[in-house]
């Protein structure tokens, strides 16, 4: 064999080697000009995606709440904004009305004033003020409970059922209470979330609904604590 040819097929198989290991080369970390070179990234392009990187993984990690599903609580949330070192005060009236809106304006209708004949009015009966021989224990009795049998409000009959709404919190009773006292030119004192505890236990295990017979024999009692004035007998 020629030893040209030799040499010559030597030098071939080496530049297909050369070609194996370009083709199988990882690709530079550049990018080509429009002259087709290539060139590193600009340093300032690289500090800025580091940067980027870095914010979001902090603002993620920040607000994330360790990705909970029941990091929510409605009752610590505020939308005011600014600086709260605390838990935000719970607006009993709005979610009074959030709960009046869900649950009772079907009988007692967004105006307070009820069905004529059917369900009673809310607006300045004796029932939601504590007046006569209503006491404000009697409102949360009521709204825990329910209450079945004739009753009168503001001198006229009603014989209907009003449903127990124990499944609700204290708090959504207080606060449903609280709203219905100060709506519709409603004005009376607030009921406290521990005034509706104070009355569920006291009342404990009872599931039936109220008569007003019942009632009228509960001695009455005030949120506030005042003392009652001893009133006559009611005739039951």
């Amino acid at each position: 064999m020629n030893p040209s040819n030799i040499h010559h097929s030597s030098h071939e198989l080496q530049l297909d080697r050369d070609l194996v290991k370009i083709n199988h080369a990882p690709a530079p970390l550049h990018r080509a000009d429009r002259n087709g070179f290539l060139r590193p990234l600009p340093l300032w392009v690289m500090t800025f995606s580091m940067f980027l990187f870095f914010w979001a993984g902090m603002y993620l990690a920040y607000n994330s709440g360790g990705f909970k599903a029941n990091i929510f609580d409605a009752t610590v949330v505020s939308w005011s904004g600014g600086g709260s070192s605390g838990p935000a005060a719970i607006d009993m009236n709005a979610l009074g009305k959030k709960v009046f809106t869900q649950n009772c304006v079907i009988c007692h209708q967004a105006t307070g004033l009820g069905v004529p004949g059917q369900f009673p009015p809310l607006v300045g009966t004796e029932w939601v003020l504590s007046e006569d021989w209503h006491g404000d224990n009697h409102l949360v009795k009521q709204v825990l409970y329910g209450m079945q049998g004739p009753i009168t409000v503001k001198g006229q009959p009603y014989n209907n059922a009003m449903a127990a709404w124990n499944q609700l919190s204290d708090q959504q009773i207080a606060a449903v209470l609280t709203y219905v006292r100060s709506e519709w030119g409603n004005n009376a004192p607030p009921i406290t979330t521990e005034f509706v505890t104070k009355v569920r236990a006291d009342t404990k295990p009872r599931t039936e609904a109220w008569t007003l017979a019942e009632m009228k024999a509960i001695p009455k009692e005030m949120c506030s604590g005042a003392p009652v004035a001893a009133t006559p007998p009611v005739k039951k």
